[in-house]
């Protein structure tokens, strides 16, 4: 279902007619149905959550959302294979306030049709989002839109309750990289905005032992393909020490104050007096690093929590690491966009084996530019080739959005990242947003991308946020 190991858990529930006597007549054809459902869902890698009996009056409606509830399930499909009593799952949906998609097997020798669009017609009056879907239960079609609504209600489940920390204010003064108040956030996603000082970081850096700051350098050297140590530089191995403090630092920040992704300011605080924060950056939204494997948590640079939380967004739809990037270049004879970042790009793009640790092999750390005043190391490599899904959440005087759109990452040279900043992390891509279609509807300087296509679960996303959708 997702390239997640967990399971996304799916209430069921199937309805009838609110006449005793046609219930029962009907009861044992929608529990064939109920079952045919069941077999979908487990095709899709679903946990699928069944309710005790078939709905047939306003008590069992509401005793049977109250135990999907209880289970705490992320999503929730009404089985309407008959006409059933519209009011039935009206009052289900109400008691759920789970996202939802109502399913009829687009059979003629059953009502199923009808009952769709009167449960659907009953959920627009009073508000509530939903998907429609209509055909055969088994078909291509339907297994397809229902994994990616289920897809989509997950994310949209498990970004409720989720903590936002920005560590930092705003960066070279954009207004878009700062984060809505923690009363939108919250009303909105159900995400909660909390604050760290970045001097917190070099307090608890201060902490890290001698010990801990060579391990992490040892790994750092054994695994990558190359650290560039230069004499003179702003890369030593005293400095790559004191960077690896810093990241040390952040990860405790995270588990002490139990953030589920992050932004840090790092310019021009931290990057002009003390050292870039790109290990944390590179390092946080991928799958291991010197403490091993680990789960990728959204880290985004400047502070941006618009982009952090696009991050976050296609974490949870696809599995996969999150990329952080910029819009740089359109080079018009080659169709070729150019995207980097001081050294913000999940070092998983880097190869893109199966085997996380190899694309550190293809992952350089070289002396930070003399832009800025600090010291460290830029994470460097060129990204592999591949498809990516690409998405930035925004905001104008309206209120948020979400952009999205589709494109592919293809083989570069070293030479090619000449003309931008050669010891920055690039990605040369082709999308299928060009600039004339491109540049006047993203409303930031950065956006983000994960490996694969998940365009029409963003689009679902969207949907049951109640925000608008922008395709490009």
């Amino acid at each position: 279902m997702t390239n997640s190991d967990e399971k996304i858990r799916v209430g069921l529930l199937s309805f009838s007619d609110g006449r005793a006597r046609v219930h029962e007549n009907l009861r044992t054809r929608i529990e064939k149905y109920d079952a045919r459902v069941c077999a979908v869902l487990d095709a899709l890698g679903a946990e699928t959550v069944a309710g005790g009996q078939i709905v047939h009056s306003p008590r069992t409606a509401v005793s049977e959302a109250k135990q999907l509830v209880a289970r705490d399930v992320e999503a929730v499909v009404f089985n309407i294979p008959v006409f059933a009593f519209p009011n039935f799952p009206a009052i289900a949906a109400r008691i759920l306030c789970r996202p939802l998609a109502i399913l009829a097997p687009g059979e003629g020798d059953l009502p199923g049709l009808g009952g769709l669009m009167a449960a659907g017609g009953a959920m627009a009056q009073i508000g509530i989002v939903h998907e429609r879907i209509w055909g055969p239960y088994e078909s291509d079609q339907t297994r397809r839109r229902l994994g990616v609504f289920l897809r989509a209600a997950a994310a949209r489940h498990r970004l409720i309750g989720q903590t936002y920390g920005q560590i930092g204010g705003r960066s070279i003064g954009m207004m878009t990289g700062v984060s809505s108040s923690p009363a939108q956030w919250l009303k909105i996603f159900g995400v909660d905005i909390d604050h760290a000082d970045e001097s917190e970081i070099l307090r608890l850096a201060a902490e890290v032992p001698d010990s801990q700051r060579r391990q992490i350098v040892d790994w750092l050297e054994k695994n990558l393909r190359s650290v560039q140590y230069r004499e003179g530089s702003k890369l030593t191995r005293k400095s790559l020490e004191f960077q690896a403090a810093c990241a040390a630092a952040v990860k405790r920040i995270i588990e002490e104050r139990q953030f589920d992704f992050i932004g840090i300011k790092c310019h021009y605080d931290m990057s002009e007096y003390y050292c870039t924060q790109c290990l944390s950056a590179a390092f946080l939204p991928s799958r291991c690093d010197w403490d091993g494997p680990r789960r990728p948590v959204a880290c985004a640079c400047e502070a941006d929590g618009d982009g952090a939380m696009t991050m976050q967004i296609l974490h949870l739809l696809s599995g996969q690491s999150p990329l952080f990037l910029d819009l740089r270049h359109y080079d018009s004879a080659a169709g070729l966009w150019t995207l980097c970042n001081c050294g913000g790009q999940s070092v998983d793009y880097a190869a893109r084996p199966d085997d996380s640790r190899q694309n550190l092999k293809a992952v350089d750390l070289v002396p930070v530019i003399e832009k800025y005043g600090g010291v460290g190391a830029h994470v460097r490599y060129l990204a592999a080739p591949g498809p990516l899904t690409f998405a930035r959440l925004m905001h104008d005087s309206s209120g948020p959005s979400l952009l999205a759109f589709k494109g592919e990452a293809v083989a570069a040279r070293p030479e090619q990242t000449e003309k931008t900043c050669p010891a920055w992390p690039h990605v040369f891509a082709r999308l299928d947003a060009g600039p004339e279609k491109l540049i006047p509807v993203l409303h930031a300087n950065h956006v983000h991308a994960v490996a694969g296509d998940c365009l029409a679960e963003l689009e679902m996303f969207a949907r049951l946020l109640g925000i608008p959708f922008v395709a490009v």
